[in-house]
């Protein structure tokens, strides 16, 4: 089991999300689905190549939490199951990998998910999360971002921001988005 220490962020227009993610090393297409027993599984994409995990999430206290993740063979997912499962589709921006700092995009294709929260307020955020250095988080996060760093709405210690917290139910068609399964 993993211990993570996160910080979250809102950031709180495009032009700021546009001066960030020009900043970006790699880019990945995150589809993430939630059952209700809390379990999240995540499909990425990135430069065709597709991983797909599981984990669970135990919150400790905000910003820290005990996790367990593992790769899952992609044959064993049963897309009928995600049907019924809450979703999160987002664009994954990486600024910095270790601490990773990313930017994520919420996505809502043909508008097919019903967030629990306005996607004007979860639309693009930022979260820094320790890796293997041990970091002082937020003043880590000051020094790469500089005076960008103020201009971001702390989400960290608030309700609700969790992806699992703002995931919604969909009618989304999971095969165009999922693609065509062998």
């Amino acid at each position: 089991m993993k211990i993570e220490r996160e910080k979250k962020f809102r950031i709180p227009d495009y032009y700021i999300f546009k001066e960030l993610i020009s900043r970006s090393k790699d880019i990945s297409l995150i589809i993430q689905w939630y059952d209700r027993k809390g379990r999240r599984t995540r499909l990425e994409k990135k430069n065709n190549k597709e991983i797909w995990t599981t984990n669970i999430k135990k919150e400790i206290k905000k910003g820290l939490r005990e996790e367990i993740e593992y790769v899952i063979n992609p044959e064993k997912v049963d897309i009928e199951d995600m049907k019924n499962q809450r979703m999160v589709i987002k664009n994954r921006y990486i600024l910095n990998y270790d601490p990773e700092i990313v930017v994520d995009e919420i996505l809502n294709p043909d508008n097919c998910i019903n967030y629990k929260k306005n996607l004007s307020e979860i639309r693009y955020l930022l979260e820094i999360e320790e890796k293997f250095e041990k970091v002082d988080l937020e003043s880590f996060l000051k020094d790469f971002l500089q005076d960008l760093y103020y201009k971001l709405e702390d989400l960290t210690y608030l309700e609700g921001y969790n992806n699992s917290d703002f995931a919604g139910t969909h009618n989304c068609n999971l095969k165009k988005i999922v693609g065509s399964r062998k």
